[in-house]
């Protein structure tokens, strides 16, 4: 697994890369879109043959942030977010202006589909929908607690193809993750562990977001060609390692420590 000192929109400019070689122009859904700005950045990356945008634009994910009576001390309160939202999480009209507001992203798209439906009950949606059975990839950024990423994981792993990725965004540990009661990594780690799926590569960022595919996939080897031959500075470590990944601040950059 590669390491690497770079953006998530490198990895999408990879990935292109690595489709383009394989002479494939992807299927691509995304999981958690919000606004649409970072499926944008997908599609104008990866030029998709189709795309399909799941999100429940609802309060649903709000309710499920704490799970206790009591607000451990550890976490902070999920309505310190609702600046990033624009408005009240726990009201529909937030997530209504929300919806509207990626609707108008993609109205000049014809190859885009959006489904506003909670992830899981999304599935039986896609096929009528849009014809497509299989993805090329999955980008994964709706509710980031441990049993909802873990249940998105297991899920859709049958809706990508044998030589398609999984992207996770937000998979490390960090303060300000731990504020935000994230379980990316933990259901990241568990996942693989149930699964034929390997991270091959994580941005070293505060963020960071893993590129995940099936161990014997051809990909593995594509992107370890596309990533060598790249500009992206790497170091290389066991797979095995990326659940220990931590997150260390340093006063000019945060780094990935797996120590």
């Amino acid at each position: 697994m590669k390491v690497c000192i770079t953006q998530r929109e490198a990895f999408y400019n990879l990935l292109h890369a690595v489709f383009t070689a394989y002479d494939k122009q992807p299927l691509v859904a995304e999981l958690g879109v919000l606004r649409g700005e970072n499926a944008l950045n997908l599609y104008n990356a990866l030029n998709p043959k189709h795309m399909v945008l799941i999100d429940s634009w609802s309060p649903a994910a709000t309710h499920a942030y704490n799970p206790f009576d009591q607000l451990p001390p550890w976490l902070e309160p999920v309505e310190k977010y609702a600046y990033y939202y624009g408005g009240p999480m726990y009201e529909m009209a937030t997530f209504d202006k929300l919806y509207e507001e990626c609707l108008n992203r993609f109205s000049d798209k014809d190859n885009v589909t959006l489904i506003r439906s909670e992830t899981i009950a999304a599935i039986d949606d896609i096929q009528p929908r849009t014809g497509i059975e299989k993805f090329d990839l999955v980008y994964i950024d709706a509710n980031h607690q441990y049993e909802y990423i873990l249940r998105d994981l297991m899920y859709y792993q049958h809706l990508v193809a044998d030589d398609g990725f999984i992207l996770l965004n937000d998979c490390c540990h960090s303060v300000q993750g731990t504020k935000q009661n994230l379980g990316v990594l933990e259901a990241m780690s568990s996942f693989i562990k149930r699964s034929d799926f390997i991270p091959l590569a994580v941005s070293s960022t505060d963020w960071s977001d893993v590129i995940l595919v099936r161990k014997n996939s051809i990909m593995v080897q594509l992107v370890d060609i596309a990533l060598t031959n790249s500009d992206i500075p790497f170091v290389e470590i066991p797979h095995q390692l990326m659940p220990a990944a931590r997150v260390v601040y340093g006063q000019r950059r945060v780094n990935l420590s797996f120590t």
